[in-house]
């Protein structure tokens, strides 16, 4: 499975400003299991088995996902 985005903050954002707010694990391609929002919430990724509006955009950059 791949991970197209992620949720935190009340929202959802594409991988590209997750990693670029929270930083990747080990250096690989996605943001750390224990990374939480400025609530203290986990962050949690969004998978592309997942099933998202047609609609969705990122809550940070505004881009399609």
């Amino acid at each position: 499975m791949k991970i197209i985005a992620y949720t935190y903050e009340a929202d959802i954002h594409c991988c590209s400003c997750a990693e670029a707010r929270f930083g990747t694990q080990d250096g690989r391609d996605w943001v750390s299991e224990d990374a939480e929002d400025g609530e203290g919430n986990p962050v949690h990724p969004v998978f592309s088995t997942d099933e998202l509006e047609d609609d969705e955009v990122c809550g940070t950059c505004v881009v399609e996902l």
